[in-house]
């Protein structure tokens, strides 16, 4: 090979860099200015705060399980009381997710 020919080699490699290099921003750039929303989307980012609240019930609700067949089998020692107190706790803290995520006017916001 000769000189021009690795100096074409040379330019064609830095130009297709460059070209990439210049997609990759403009892409990344796009990425964060650019969000597209359907309304499944929109539908699942509501759902996020109710399943997140559901979740916070479920350790309570296995706590409380777990003290009721203890106390079936006879073992009372403060765990059906604490159970108890979790699940009465658990139960307000839902109850004022659901008023305050409580709509009024059927549908709109």
């Amino acid at each position: 090979m000769n000189g021009e020919t690795l100096i074409a080699l040379a330019a064609g490699s830095i130009v297709s860099l460059a070209v990439t290099g210049i997609f990759a921003m403009v892409a990344r750039y796009l990425k964060r200015r650019v969000t597209v929303a359907s309304p499944e989307s929109r539908q699942l980012e509501q759902l996020v705060p109710l399943v997140n609240a559901l979740a916070r019930t479920t350790g309570p609700q296995n706590d409380a399980l777990i003290a009721i067949l203890e106390a079936q089998k006879g073992i009372c020692n403060g765990n059906v009381d604490r159970a108890l107190e979790k699940m009465r706790t658990t139960r307000d803290e839902f109850n004022a997710f659901l008023v305050s995520s409580a709509r009024i006017g059927g549908g709109g916001s």
